[in-house]
């Protein structure tokens, strides 16, 4: 009777290390994935509407790399549409008195050229609005790869500040 006892639990403890060794750890599996996706973060674009005479606040889920805010605010509103996929950001600076300047590659230019007049105010609108909402700042100064913003309805070498009124004031 003591050996049939002594093999069942033998038998049980057996299993146990078995079934124990076979699982996997799936709370480091979900922080590798949420790794791999990046974070999240909750902001407010000023998207063109559809008549193209002013810009609405949007909240919404923007990717953010933790790295570079500029950038992920600029993929937020290409990933709308309000800007081709070939807009990127050299650089974002803020000075003491709270207004930035945000260089732009020459792909950003372009689009505003190819744009019309109407569509080009609309991403202008949508860029300085979103910027000067999301950083709290004064004024926002559009530059491109280091040197004014040119295209070929206007020439553009002074700080915007909120363009609609639907952007809160910094």
């Amino acid at each position: 009777m003591f050996k049939r006892l002594l093999a069942a639990l033998c038998a049980v403890a057996l299993c146990t290390a078995m079934v124990g060794c076979g699982k996997t750890d799936t709370p480091n599996d979900q922080t590798t994935q949420e790794e791999q996706q990046g974070e999240t973060k909750t902001v407010t674009l000023y998207l063109p509407d559809d008549q193209a005479e002013s810009v609405v606040p949007t909240e919404t889920e923007i990717k953010v790399s933790g790295e570079d805010e500029a950038a992920d605010l600029m993929a937020a509103l290409v990933e709308q549409g309000v800007l081709p996929a070939e807009v990127a950001v050299n650089s974002l600076t803020k000075d003491d008195s709270n207004n930035l300047t945000l260089d732009v590659n020459a792909a950003f230019a372009e689009a505003l050229s190819g744009s019309g007049t109407a569509g080009e105010t609309m991403v202008i609108a949508s860029v300085a609005d979103t910027f000067l909402a999301y950083y709290g700042a004064a004024s926002l100064l559009i530059t491109v790869d280091g040197g004014t913003l040119e295209t070929g309805h206007a020439l553009y070498d002074e700080p915007f500040t909120r363009i609609f009124d639907a952007a809160p004031a910094a």
